[in-house]
């Protein structure tokens, strides 16, 4: 599915996110969602098009992501006011103004190409051309480009029997999709990684030599014990670095498997920190396996066909939970098991 996603930046990011129908198929908002935790976002959601903002010039954030995402930028030809995105976005629910603001980009950006979008639905074409216009190719030329594809991967028809897939071969494509999207990312986060291991070695160097001079100059043990602890701080953040980039390597292996903090859901799964409230309940239909310890929350879910796990199955790594592929089809078999028996139990209680 291709997506146009509006972004609001800052210490509380909001992302929100419409087909190119225009229907709204994710709103989104969570404090210290950096870059890297923004594309992982947005690559379990679908495939992004345009990137739009409410502001002009757009945010160096905002720059960034477009380039590592490869998509467009749509900018307004001059920063929205207040009453624009309250109108833009009074039919629809958000939670705070930064929900708001990147769901007004969004909306905003939409409406520029709604008319091409028409002309195009109106030509018999779909979504592969839209994506092509959004991103500065005419409408002509898109269709053109279309038809080249098509002419090169035109096979002969072959009529395939139908079959009927099991819940377990659902579940399992479902993630080789995800695995594919997060390969593609892969090699820009090694490219970040060596970028981060050069700026820290840089650093290392700097306080090296400020704490050659400050020795010279005071003689102050203290200074001394000071700046060696920035340093054993960045050999910190740098193993931590290695972890994440081990951790990603993993998850493309099939070894490991994302897990959403609620109300974050990640393919479904989705570990539960808190107790859930009145309001969290239109935030349950997408969720298939929760990992939650409050025994009411356990019992609410399991009512209502969620499989209910120990929390202790989930790990983290610098901001960052996963679950190990062995560990989630333990749990599947479990619930399989426990299904298998209510079906025995109700037969027998029939017959009785």
């Amino acid at each position: 599915m291709y997506l146009i996603v509006g972004i609001d930046p800052g210490t509380t990011t909001g992302i929100a996110a419409l087909n190119f129908e225009g229907e709204l198929v994710h709103i989104f908002s969570s404090k210290d969602f950096g870059l890297d935790r923004v594309i992982g976002h947005l690559i379990h959601i679908g495939r992004v098009s345009l990137i739009a903002t409410d502001v002009n010039p757009a945010p160096e954030f905002v720059s960034k992501l477009v380039t590592k995402l490869g998509s467009g930028l749509f900018l307004p030809e001059e920063s929205l006011r207040i009453d624009e995105k309250i109108r833009l976005t009074k039919d629809y629910k958000v939670k705070n103004s930064h929900e708001r603001d990147a769901l007004s980009a969004a909306i905003n950006a939409f409406n520029r190409f709604k008319n091409k979008f028409e002309k195009i639905d109106m030509r018999g074409y779909k979504d592969d051309v839209k994506h092509m216009v959004v991103q500065g190719i005419s409408i002509e030329n898109a269709i053109e480009k279309l038809k080249e594809k098509e002419i090169i991967t035109e096979k002969p028809e072959i009529l395939q029997p139908v079959i009927e897939i099991s819940e377990e071969e659902r579940r399992i494509r479902s993630l080789e999709k995800q695995n594919a999207r997060l390969k593609e990312v892969i090699s820009e986060k090694e490219e970040e990684i060596e970028r981060l291991r050069f700026l820290i070695s840089n650093i290392k160097r700097r306080y090296e030599i400020k704490i050659r001079r400050i020795t010279k100059s005071y003689g102050s043990r203290g200074i001394v014990r000071y700046l060696g602890g920035q340093i054993e701080n960045l050999n910190n953040k740098l193993k931590g670095i290695d972890k994440l980039k081990e951790l990603w390597q993993k998850t493309a292996k099939k070894e490991l498997v994302p897990v959403g903090v609620f109300p974050e859901v990640s393919s479904g799964i989705v570990l539960i920190k808190r107790k859930l409230k009145g309001v969290d309940l239109e935030n349950l239909g997408d969720i298939e396996i929760a990992f939650v310890e409050n025994p009411p929350d356990r019992n609410y879910l399991g009512e209502r066909g969620i499989v209910v796990a120990d929390p202790g199955y989930v790990k983290e790594i610098s901001g960052c939970f996963y679950i190990t592929t062995n560990d989630l089809n333990e749990i599947w078999a479990l619930k399989k098991i426990s299904l298998d028996r209510i079906i025995e139990n109700y037969r027998k209680e029939r017959i009785n």
